[in-house]
This record gives structure tokens, sequence and C-alpha cells, in this order.
């Protein structure tokens, strides 16, 4: 469905602002005669004396400005039984399912689908005076990149955990949606030099402050990591590749925040867990909301475990991890 947002207005709203409004009525009334009244954009640009490609560009500036955005009802993706059937089993508020493709896709363009359905799904916290919990992981950090400009006004982005080079400095470079004007960082690492520093770190003022704020958002999205040889967070460099082979033979299945879970969702003591800094995943079944976004059947047994675990009000996944969470 093709949501069409703002009305064309004629008068200017002074002089200040004359040069914005303008640009906005301009973006509106072509989406308003390309969406609305079916013109094709060959008679748009004939309509404002434009080039048919100056159209193709303004359609796409009010997509991205949040003039336009388009939603797509994916209740019926393996029919209502196979959601139903989740949400019951897994005792979940919501599943999102996105459908596959025909063939199997790499992990950047999974990642890259599930951002595209997760912006759209948290939309519906994005209110003026909203706190939104982050948890680190490459689809997440695609979803944030992903929201309209328009939906952030107003709202606090708080990390849940300490930092990941790979990611903080792509949300704070970003210059698409200006999502590092509204994101607080925990002004740390996500893993400390020594227990010592962690522990001094995890009692700092600047530090408890952002992750109070996380611990009572109003909603959260985190990622999922599956104990797996292409998992994010070895290609990070938070982890090494004997960690991971350690962790598996101890029962690992996945990650989420950092910290490493068996099959039933139980937490592992592992070498990390004294140097972490963040909040524990079992704090996160006291949240208001929290949405898990991750697919691909490689991560079929981590999904698993973090619903086994009660981590995740609501899911967001592909239609072959869905399937296989339904036969197990």
């Amino acid at each position: 469905m093709m949501k069409f947002h703002g009305a064309v207005s004629q008068r200017s709203a002074g002089p200040t602002r004359r040069d914005i409004d303008t640009e906005h009525q301009k973006l509106v009334r072509v989406a308003w005669l390309y969406y609305r009244e079916d013109l094709t954009q060959a008679q748009i640009a004939q309509q404002l004396h434009v080039s048919r490609p100056t159209v193709a560009r303004l359609l796409e500036r009010a997509r991205q400005a949040g003039i336009v955005t388009i939603d797509i009802d994916t209740t019926g993706v393996g029919g209502l039984e196979l959601i139903d059937g989740l949400r019951e089993k897994y005792q979940l508020r919501d599943v999102v399912i996105v459908p596959q493709l025909g063939e199997e896709a790499s992990a950047e363009v999974t990642n890259s689908r599930l951002a595209v359905e997760a912006a759209q799904y948290m939309r519906r916290f994005l209110q003026p005076g909203a706190v939104i919990g982050v948890g680190w992981g490459d689809t997440v950090l695609r979803t944030l990149l992903a929201l309209s400009p328009s939906s952030l006004s107003g709202v606090t982005f708080a990390t849940i955990t300490g930092g990941i080079d790979a990611y903080t400095t792509k949300v704070s470079g970003a210059t698409n949606n200006g999502i590092s004007d509204y994101i607080r960082f925990v002004p740390a690492p996500l893993l400390a030099s020594s227990p010592t520093i962690a522990s001094a770190l995890r009692h700092e003022r600047a530090v408890t402050s952002v992750l109070e704020m996380a611990r009572t958002s109003d909603a959260a999205l985190i990622g999922i990591g599956g104990a797996i040889a292409s998992a994010t967070i070895l290609h990070t460099g938070v982890v090494t590749e004997q960690q991971i082979v350690d962790y598996q033979q101890r029962g690992a299945v996945g990650d989420i925040l950092g910290e490493w879970y068996d099959q039933t969702g139980t937490v592992l003591a592992v070498d990390l867990q004294k140097v972490r800094i963040g909040l524990s995943i079992r704090e996160l079944r006291t949240m208001k909301h929290v949405v898990g976004v991750a697919g691909g059947i490689d991560k079929l047994a981590a999904i698993r475990g973090a619903l086994r675990g009660g981590y995740l009000h609501s899911l967001i996944t592909t239609e072959d991890v869905a399937r296989g969470l339904a036969d197990a």
C-alpha cells in the first residue's frame, strides 16, 4: 500500500522558511499527481514544465523525505496459520515475515531486505518523545539508516551496550537521514580491555544514564547473531574464530548484545562476560517491547534459542526461518 503524507498548500510560512516550504510543496505536488492522480512521469513533466528525469528524481526525494511511504502487507506470506502458529508457540506479540526471493540470497541482501521491513515496522513507535533502545548488529544498522528523516523528529535512540566501531562510525557519519542527531551512545566500547576497567565503566554516570534510558525505552530493536563462521560479530573483530569454536563446543547457538546462549536460551558464562559493557539479555524480558530482527536459515538455531529464552516480544525474520521455527 502506498501512503501519501502532506498537503499542497498555497500559504507561505514566512520568508525564513520560504525556500524550504516551496521545495516541500513541489515534492508533495509531484507525489500527489503520480500516486493519487495516476499521471505518468511524462505527463507530470509536461504539466510542470520540467524533464521526465527531474520528475523521477523528485519522486525519489519525496520517498526519502517520508512524504511517500510504502507499506506492504506480509501477513499472507505462508498463510495466516504460520504467523498465528509462531505467535502462539513462542508467545509473541507480532511476527513479520519477509518472503523468499526464490533463490539463495547473500547475507547482505537478506539483511538489507529485513532492514526495510524493520524500518517500516518501527515507524509505529517513532512518536515525539519516544525512546528507542538499540542493540548493535548489521541488520539493526541498516534499519537505522533506512528510517525516513521525517519519522525521527522528537525521537531519542539509546544504545543498549557499549559501541562497536564498525557500527558507531557509520551511524555517526550518516548523512542520508541525520540519525546521528537523535542517538545517544553508551560512551564505552562493548568490550573493555580488562575486568577492572569494565567494572569502573559500569559505574560511570555517563554510561549508566544511557543504559537506564534504554532499559525503560518504549521499544527496542536488537539483532541476533549465530555461532557460525560467517557471524558478523566475528568479522567486526569483537571475537576471534577460536572463540567461536570454543563457544560452539560449550553449546552456544547464538549471541544477543554480546552474550552467548545455548539452544534453550540459557546464557553461557564465557570469558567476555567479565569485560562486557551493557544491559544483560535477561533484562530484555522485562522491557516494554523488544523487537528482534534477524533472518537467513543459518541463523535458525540462534533465533530459536532467543525465542525459547523469552528475550523477544516480536520477531521480524525471513520465510525460511519462519517455517523452520514452525516445524521445530
